[in-house]
């Protein structure tokens, strides 16, 4: 009989193990698949602020690393010089810090940006209800702050003796541990006090400028400063989504891993045991210890495949569902990433093959002719 019929009868033979198999693989897919999808989509919010500001270049002070774990403090005259420089169109300030708001009796933390609505950027992402830009007194926060914080547009956030009234919602700014929140020039002035400071200069290159020959030419101009082109400041303002989640998310796929070949191959181990004699028939018969190690594999993979498919279709319909439900869980699914937890799962499901392998070698043929 061909291995894969072979195979197919063993599997399918019992449904109820089958079914335990299935849902191990199934258990294991899904976590790996969630655990990532996590990763990606926390790592995608942390830079799509940045990402979605009208600028080419971003200026900070020398030694800075990113916007919330280092402090970049440049002069505001220093923006007349930006200017000049060939290639240059537009300069906008930027300032934000992160500052602790009261809400009902508890502080949140969010990192608060000046923005009057006169520039291209510094602005939220998008604006999902109320006003898209903040008067005297008022406030745009994200909404997923809103939702944690459970205010509404209308109600008040107090920062030491200043209270701000809620006129806006944003979506695109939430940071997982913080969110980004909007104020006017005027508050943002009083709040943060640092006259003629600004923390960045957001630089919009003329099209054709070369951005390496600008990013030299204003780091010349512009003492104690340094330049990131766009795609690198994102790179680095998601690393501490990186060193703080990337370790935890790789030992739980570990443990994902672990737990799918522990189920596939316990559950064909305890198969190959019970289907002793069939597999002492097929080596009276004159199949090899090669052949009977093939159609446990195929097993193994069969089981990994359908575990594989069901643990794909459970995953994206748990991170719609929750993601609806839960706004903070954010996922964001790739297929490279679907492709790579394919090869897992056929890992997994080979590595399996191995646990019942010394079993398959050690059934005797004779076993078939005793009563």
């Amino acid at each position: 009989m061909p291995t894969l019929l072979i195979a197919l009868r063993n599997l399918f033979g019992e449904r109820g193990r089958l079914v335990i198999t299935v849902s191990g693989v199934t258990f294991s897919v899904v976590l790996i698949i969630i655990l990532q999808a996590l990763y990606q989509g926390w790592s995608f919010k942390t830079g799509e602020y940045i990402r979605s500001q009208d600028a080419d270049l971003w200026v900070g002070q020398a030694g800075s690393r990113d916007m919330f774990h280092s402090i970049s403090l440049l002069p505001a005259t220093a923006r007349s010089k930006i200017v000049s420089i060939s290639g240059v169109s537009r300069v906008t300030p930027f300032i934000g810090k992160r500052v602790a708001f009261h809400v009902n009796d508890k502080d949140r933390v969010v990192y608060l940006v000046r923005y009057d609505g006169s520039q291209n950027s510094t602005g939220p992402v998008r604006i999902v209800d109320g006003k898209s830009v903040p008067g005297p007194g008022e406030i745009i926060i994200d909404r997923i702050f809103a939702n944690n914080s459970r205010v509404v547009i209308g109600d008040t956030l107090e920062i030491g003796d200043d209270r701000l009234t809620i006129v806006g919602l944003s979506s695109g700014g939430d940071l997982v541990t913080l969110s980004y929140a909007f104020v006017s020039g005027p508050d943002a002035d009083r709040i943060f006090q640092l006259p003629n400071l600004v923390n960045y200069f957001l630089v919009r290159l003329s099209p054709g400028a070369d951005s390496q020959t600008a990013q030299r030419a204003i780091e010349t101009a512009v003492d104690n400063s340094t330049v990131f082109p766009r795609d690198e400041f994102v790179s680095v303002n998601a690393e501490f989504i990186k060193e703080s989640f990337l370790p935890i998310i790789l030992v739980l796929v570990l443990i994902g891993v672990a737990t799918g070949i522990a189920v596939i191959g316990l559950t064909i181990f305890t198969s190959t045991i019970e289907k002793s004699r069939e597999y002492g028939v097929l080596k009276a018969i004159g199949a090899t210890g090669r052949h009977l190690n093939q159609i446990v594999a195929v097993q193994s993979l069969i089981a990994g495949l359908l575990g594989y498919a069901v643990g794909v279709m459970v995953a994206v319909g748990l991170g719609m569902i929750v993601g609806n439900l839960v706004p903070g869980f954010v996922v964001r699914f790739r297929v490279v990433d679907f492709l790579w937890i394919f090869a897992v799962a056929i890992v997994m499901a080979l590595l399996a093959a191995f646990i019942p392998a010394k079993r398959l070698a050690s059934i005797d043929p004779a076993l078939v002719f005793k009563s």
